[in-house]
């Protein structure tokens, strides 16, 4: 996955260091030195994905993101606030300003990529969507409105697969007051629920006490019904060769324990927002192949 990336520092070096990060795994990327050069740079360029830093003379990156998520032209680009590590004030205020994501100093390869190909992946799905609604509503294929939109704010389906009764307190506190979050801490009781009912999401834990985390992702993404459904994995600190390997796998994001709970929130927001696109993609690929073969068995008629 390539994209367009911006990358906005009023430290050089950070700049450099985090260009050659993305450039290695061959996104494209864009550079601004201040608040103001961004917002130039996203109003004129074509810009897929937008690594801010939070602390910057001026126009900070709040502002700046702020202004990025207030505007109709620019609204759908993802942020991701680069922020200090023990400073989680500004992931709060980040999320107030409409910050998609987050990425904490020092940067982690994995994590600047995985956050990074994501939201990549989100911003292609949303310009997908635009093209296809703007062409059929041109073909006359959503006569007298568009169709409805995916949400993603509420009401979704997650799975959560946890067998620390802590953790999960944790999880079902941040995101049961929005979604409905459904508790196994039996791997095998869970890949049955998978098989069986629809979900919008699957979290799991990678630690689990009486199974392979590893095995189990590869039994979920061995089932029919879940080859697309967006997973998240919760990882110990340093385990970063299971991380990968879940990864490889198919796995969309991960959080580290201690799991904060604003990104928590942000990680699983993105990922129900892309299967809201994924199926609006879906279920309109589904009416025009339906409206074809009407036409043309109209015609044959």
């Amino acid at each position: 996955m390539t994209g367009r990336v911006l990358v906005v520092d009023d430290i050089l070096a950070n700049v450099k260091l985090l260009e050659a990060r993305l450039s290695a795994e061959y996104f494209h990327v864009l550079t601004a030195y201040s608040g103001e050069a961004a917002l130039e740079v996203v109003q004129s360029e074509r810009v897929d994905v937008v690594l801010l830093d939070v602390m910057m003379p001026g126009m900070d990156g709040f502002e700046v993101c702020r202004r990025i998520k207030t505007s109709t032209r620019t609204m759908h680009v993802p942020v991701v606030m680069v922020t200090a590590l023990d400073q989680a004030c500004d992931k709060v205020r980040g999320l107030e300003a409409g910050a998609d994501d987050f990425i904490t100093k020092p940067v982690d390869d994995i994590a600047l990529i995985t956050r990074v190909k994501n939201l990549a992946r989100l911003k292609t799905l949303y310009d997908e969507m635009m093209l296809r609604t703007s062409t059929g509503s041109q073909m006359g294929a959503f006569p007298g409105a568009a169709p409805a939109w995916p949400k993603a704010d509420r009401g979704a389906r997650i799975l959560l697969l946890e067998d620390s009764e802590r953790a999960a307190r944790l999880v079902l506190a941040v995101l049961g007051k929005l979604h409905v979050v459904q508790v196994e801490t039996n791997a095998s009781a869970a890949l049955a629920r998978i098989a069986e009912e629809p979900w919008d999401l699957l979290i799991v834990s990678l630690n689990l006490t009486a199974a392979d985390g590893l095995r189990l992702l590869s039994q979920v993404r061995a089932l029919e019904r879940a080859r697309h459904l967006p997973i998240i994995i919760i990882v110990q600190p340093d385990e970063d060769a299971r991380l990968l390997r879940a990864l490889d796998m198919g796995v969309n994001d991960y959080l580290t324990r201690p799991v904060d709970r604003n990104e928590l929130m942000a990680r699983v927001r993105t990922q129900i927002k892309r299967k809201g696109h994924s199926d609006y993609l879906r279920d309109r690929l589904q009416e025009s192949v339906e409206l074809a073969v009407t036409d043309a068995l109209t015609g044959a008629a």
